[in-house]
């Protein structure tokens, strides 16, 4: 956050503390001067740094619209926190999240409001990003942030080598998430399935078209089991791991307590790395994972997608602004480890030229062949929850047949109403 926008906001809970104090008193407290004439509230997922670029980015958007203030409230509980506010009819007017699953239930309950045909054009975003549920003409939703995740980080000087492929003691693997332990595990299975069998089996599952008892799913599982068979703790190991490493650490591949130096994570990764993430640089995940197609061209992509619960003037204009090359500029280059935009304005000569890494990545999003979404972030909420935990179970076994573990996900996913959204295209 900038300092003014620091000072403002510092400024405003001593205010708010006096008020309290005063308000106890026999003439209570008097309208602030520069009380906001509307309060815009805003929940997302990120904290700590990528917060305060977050605010810095806020401070823009209340200097261009006077009288508006916007609370940023920071979560990793993102969805628990927001079905909480929903379910208590107090949501916030604006959430990111980065599940397009969740979205897509939310608007067939009513509960997000339309936006404007043209807060975001096609020309702008394109590929995946503006992927819509069957039936649905409307936009409600809009990405503000993006990530590779079909990338494999190593350390600067160290070559990853494609022995790799084989060798499970090598990998730094942790499925600890909270709420969400397991997704790190669905990213390996879903990434071998696209590098394996292609965007069109890919997509065919992620929206739904596909059996989970379908040839390249069980496939991709029990190739993921052999890799994780390769070692007699690397299962073990993975269950009791965090994915971000210890606390107050460098991530997993910068632990010192740990002996592995290849790490299938997103280009999130370098917000764990703290001060280490300098040192991290990365390769295109099909040259080195087990069974992947090492000439490849699809990847892999996730991203945090705003969308309005609240209907008003205020935050049609804050999602106008999140969506302008202004502020997806700004927002991908003002925090360090910079993030990734969408947009296609936002090219890589927007990094530093001494940037590469930042720059490369940038470069895997313009020139893949396609880009596909993560697959469990766009299937419905009940699919994507028994995906995670049924990666979890087949982990305390990975040299057991996934098909008794996949035949439960397909008898969850057949019991749903007929009515559940699906994305029509997962892969752009």
């Amino acid at each position: 956050m900038s300092r003014p926008g620091r000072a403002r906001r510092a400024r405003r809970a001593v205010l708010g503390l006096l008020c309290l104090l005063l308000a106890a008193g026999p003439t209570g407290c008097a309208r602030q001067a520069d009380e906001p004439r509307h309060v815009l509230t805003v929940l997302g997922p990120w904290t700590g740094r990528e917060a305060e670029s977050f605010g810095a980015l806020l401070d823009r958007f209340e200097e261009r619209n006077e009288g508006v203030r916007v609370d940023y409230q920071g979560t990793t509980a993102t969805r628990e926190v927001l079905l909480s506010g929903v379910l208590a009819g107090a949501p916030p007017d604006v959430a990111v999240l980065p599940v397009l699953g969740d979205l897509a239930d939310y608007v067939q309950r009513n509960q997000l409001r339309r936006l404007d045909e043209d807060i975001v054009e096609d020309d702008e975003y394109g590929g995946p990003w503006l992927s819509q549920p069957t039936g649905m003409s409307e936009r409600y939703w809009l990405p503000v942030k993006v990530d590779l995740k079909s990338i494999v980080w190593y350390e600067k000087g160290r070559s990853p080598g494609t022995a790799a492929r084989e060798d499970v003691a090598r990998w730094c693997i942790g499925m600890g998430s909270d709420a969400t332990s397991g997704w790190p595990g669905s990213d390996w299975i879903e990434d071998i399935l696209l590098q394996r069998s292609g965007a069109d089996d890919y997509d065919a599952w992620a929206t739904g078209e596909m059996a989970w008892t379908a040839d390249p799913v069980v496939d991709a599982w029990r190739t993921w089991g052999a890799f994780m068979s390769g070692d007699d703790r690397a299962a073990e190991t993975a269950l009791t791991t965090d994915h971000r490493g210890p606390e107050d650490g460098n991530g997993l591949l910068f632990d010192p307590d740990r002996d592995c130096d290849l790490e299938h994570q997103g280009s999130f990764a370098r917000s764990l790395y703290g001060d280490e993430a300098p040192r991290a640089d990365f390769v295109a995940s099909p040259l080195l994972l087990p069974g992947a197609d090492g000439q490849s061209d699809v990847r892999e992509v996730s991203g945090d997608f705003a969308a309005m619960f609240k209907e008003s003037a205020q935050a049609r204009a804050l999602m106008r602004f999140l969506a302008s090359l202004e502020a997806q500029r700004a927002w991908a280059t003002g925090v360090d480890p910079p993030f990734f935009s969408a947009h296609r304005g936002v090219t890589q000569e927007a990094y530093p030229e001494g940037d590469t890494v930042s720059r490369r990545i940038v470069r895997e999003f313009r020139q893949a062949e396609r880009l596909c979404l993560d697959a469990s972030d766009v299937m419905p909420p009940a699919i994507r929850r028994i995906f995670h935990e049924k990666v979890l179970e087949f982990l305390a076994d990975p040299r057991q047949d996934p098909v008794r573990l996949l035949e439960q996900i397909q008898r969850v996913k057949e019991g749903l109403p007929e009515d559940t959204p699906w994305l029509r295209r997962a892969c752009g």
